[in-house]
């Protein structure tokens, strides 16, 4: 026969002691031994334990199912689990002794059951320890991710900071680059210019708009006041400068005007001001050229804007004083240079026209020359020549050249022995410069002679339009491998003919060879209306040849002509004569006129 003879609800951990003491006091009712019986309870705790610590509702049931009447029987605990579905599961079961034995078993209950308990309080003290010691762990690790999450939340904040201090200096170095980029572009902006108007309008072009509203520059000449930069009379009164150009100009410091004034900068005097103004002194060689003055564009100027500025006018400085120099040493070689070009004969065996235009770009000017005389005993000299290099040297070089050939043509047998002593010369005084040059030696006969040193081939242009090159020459004079007379040559030079001698800068391209610029020269040479004169012819010439040219090199041509034989009387040939004197100092003046 089986009964229940206990059942209780098992909701959370509260429960597990009044269950266990109940499955005790049951087990001890029917007998059980108390070993027996603390091994089935034990056994029913652990399992209602891990149902409440899943947190899974369930009844715990104690059934007796007796062996017969007065014989014991079997004692059964079941753990049914909450709702419908559920299926009993049987924890433990235990031998229920006969209730007919000894009557001392309710005694052995008694202890049995003190025992039991103590057991429970001592595995609960242990528990509780155990609780103890994971709330202490747990405090610990609550304590460490704190402290780990403070260390990350630091890390983070270092981290931010140190991007943020990446970006200030990658933007500080971009900043820089750029500047630098930018002044590099200016030196080579304002260096390759050597006309100082055209260096102030370049840096004019820098800087404004994009770096400052508005700039000025103020020049001092000779010492005298300062005067703007685009005044067309320099000696006309005009605007006076404001008080931070002259004390910048005077003392040689930049000057900084502003209505907040700040930390100073070396080299900077920093003054207060209604408004804002940089004035910087143009300085090159230690000599003061003038003053720029800058208007801030929308923000007052930074430390690194003055710097920028500083240095930008230091370049400047240099490209205006390098321009000066130039349109200096310019002015006096092209004006050695035309005091030295010769005065054309007026009467003799042939008839002369010049033209020299001095170059346009760089500096170029000095090399080029011609010259034409009458000797004593009546015949003509006539010479072209180039001297290498440029400016005041080659021009004073040049002028060196033109005394001495006229000097060694009054009693030289021949142009070839003219040249040959202009070599030796050349080679003493000047062993690392060389010249070329074409020589003729005309005495009226008909017959030309003529040598040439290295220049570009002569031109004849026969009476009836026929136009032949006259190639054949020796080495450059000054060559130094070169030492002895030079070759004369002699050509058919009959009434008429006109002969035309020119340097390299009629001729010289860089985008077409010497021959095709010659051949060039040749066609133009022969399509001219020499029945015009001379000088419309040389005109003609220029303009055909220097419309392509950009006159990087000085240009000289010489025309010659051979004039018919002089007759008795007032004939052609005396009429042509005296319309030559009559001409002669109005040819001077073209040959020097600038086209």
């Amino acid at each position: 026969m089986t009964r229940q003879i206990l059942s209780r609800a098992i909701g959370g951990p509260d429960d597990l002691n009044d269950v266990c003491s109940a499955v005790a006091a049951a087990t001890a009712r029917h007998g059980v031994d108390a070993e027996e019986r603390a091994r089935f309870t034990l056994a029913v705790a652990r399992t209602l334990r891990e149902r409440a610590a899943a947190s899974q509702p369930a009844r715990l049931t104690l059934t007796l199912a007796a062996a017969g009447d007065g014989d014991g029987g079997e004692l059964t605990a079941e753990v049914v689990p909450g709702g419908p579905d559920g299926a009993p599961e049987t924890v433990a079961t235990i031998a229920v002794p006969d209730p007919s034995a000894d009557s001392h078993g309710d005694a052995g209950d008694r202890d049995g059951l003190l025992e039991l308990l103590a057991a429970q309080h001592e595995r609960l003290a242990w528990h509780q320890q155990e609780l103890e010691r994971t709330d202490q762990g747990v405090l610990a690790l609550h304590a460490e991710l704190a402290q780990a999450a403070e260390r990350l939340r630091a890390a983070n904040a270092e981290q931010a900071r140190l991007l943020d201090a990446e970006r200030e200096a990658r933007a500080a170095a971009e900043s820089a680059r750029s500047r630098l980029a930018f002044l590099a572009h200016a030196g080579a902006t304002l260096s390759a210019w050597l006309d100082h108007e055209q260096v102030i309008k370049q840096l004019h072009s820098l800087v404004v708009p994009r770096h400052a509203a508005a700039m000025e520059v103020w020049i001092s000449r000779d010492q005298r006041a300062l005067t703007p930069s685009g005044a067309l009379d320099e000696d006309a009164p005009g605007a006076a400068p404001p008080e931070a150009v002259v004390a910048a100009h005077d003392s040689g410091r930049t000057r900084h005007v502003t209505p907040s004034p700040s930390s100073l900068m070396p080299g900077v005097e920093v003054r207060p001001g209604p408004a804002e103004l940089l004035a910087v002194p143009l300085i090159s060689g230690g000599r003061a050229l003038g003053v720029v003055a800058y208007t801030p564009a929308g923000h007052p100027f930074t430390a690194d804007d003055i710097a920028v500025f500083r240095e930008l006018t230091r370049l400047g400085a240099a490209a205006l004083d390098n321009a000066i120099r130039y349109e200096h040493e310019r002015g006096v070689a092209e004006s050695l240079q035309r005091a030295m070009l010769t005065d054309l004969p007026p009467a003799a065996p042939l008839e002369f026209t010049a033209r020299y235009l001095p170059a346009e770009a760089g500096l170029n000017v000095g090399g080029d020359w011609y010259d034409a005389f009458q000797r004593p005993d009546g015949q003509v000299i006539a010479a072209i020549g180039d001297v290498t290099g440029h400016g005041l040297r080659a021009a004073t070089l040049m002028g060196q050249l033109r005394t001495a050939l006229r000097a060694y043509a009054l009693d030289s047998a021949g142009p070839g022995e003219v040249l040959a002593r202009m070599h030796r010369l050349l080679t003493h005084l000047q062993p690392d410069d060389l010249a070329t040059a074409v020589l003729l030696q005309y005495a009226g006969n008909g017959r030309l002679r003529w040598a040439n040193a290295g220049h570009p081939p002569p031109l004849l242009r026969a009476p009836d339009g026929t136009v032949r090159v006259l190639y054949g020459g020796d080495v450059l004079l000054g060559m130094p491998l070169h030492d002895g007379p030079l070759t004369d040559r002699e050509v058919e030079l009959p009434p008429g003919a006109t002969l035309l001698l020119y340097t390299d800068g009629l001729v010289e391209r860089r985008t077409a060879s010497f021959e095709a610029t010659t051949d060039r020269l040749a066609e133009a040479f022969a399509a001219a209306d020499v029945g015009g004169g001379l000088d419309r012819v040389a005109d003609v010439l220029l303009d055909r040849m220097l419309i392509d040219s950009a006159r990087e090199d000085d240009t000289c041509l010489l025309l010659c002509r051979a004039r018919p034989v002089a007759t008795d009387g007032d004939g052609p040939a005396m009429r042509t004569l005296v319309r030559s004197r009559a001409s002669a100092s109005d040819a001077r003046d073209r040959a020097r006129t600038v086209p």
